[in-house]
């Protein structure tokens, strides 16, 4: 039983390995500022989600980043 939990859970790294290779996907980002919504650019990867996870800070201010795929 053993074996297979152990071979299940290799199977399912490698799976997963091999899926976060491929998402390094790209999406236009902005972010809504107090003049109106502020345009960031095409972002991708861990940057993308970086951002998307802790948004953008423009003078000690964190606005929350909106990102849409093309």
């Amino acid at each position: 039983m053993k074996k297979q939990n152990a071979l299940f859970l290799g199977l399912f790294a490698i799976a997963m390995a091999f899926t976060s290779c491929n998402k390094n996907e790209c999406h236009d980002c902005h972010y809504d500022g107090p003049n109106g919504e502020v345009e960031l650019g095409e972002k991708c990867g861990s940057e993308l989600e970086d951002l998307e996870a802790n948004g953008y800070n423009v003078d000690s201010v964190n606005y929350t980043v909106h990102c849409h795929g093309h």
